[in-house]
């Protein structure tokens, strides 16, 4: 059994390309595919990381920095770029439906 911990994000939400946020944030939330099927539906450390990042979209704050300790951005960067992707999100979810 080879399945030890992830490592945390060194990536804050506004370091990592847009479309690939969005597009592991449409299977998580749109598609609802569990966060752990994701990652092991990938060996790609980048797009590991990715997911994690995503699956961070729900977590309370403190756990979230916690998570994202090593990401070298004070915290208010952090929580602030959290808060612009689930906008982006929802941004791209009205513009799927509006047809």
């Amino acid at each position: 059994m080879h399945n030890g911990h992830l490592r945390h994000p060194k990536n804050c939400f506004c370091q990592v390309s847009p479309k690939e946020l969005l597009f592991w944030a449409r299977k998580r939330y749109v598609e609802n595919i569990p966060t752990l099927d994701l990652l092991n539906s990938v060996h790609d450390a980048h797009q590991k990381e990715i997911i994690s990042i995503v699956a961070l979209l729900d977590a309370d704050d403190e756990s979230l920095l916690e998570m994202m300790g090593d990401v070298n951005l004070p915290d208010h960067h952090i929580l602030h770029c959290r808060e612009e992707l689930k906008k982006m999100i929802k941004l791209a979810g009205q513009q799927g439906t509006g047809g």
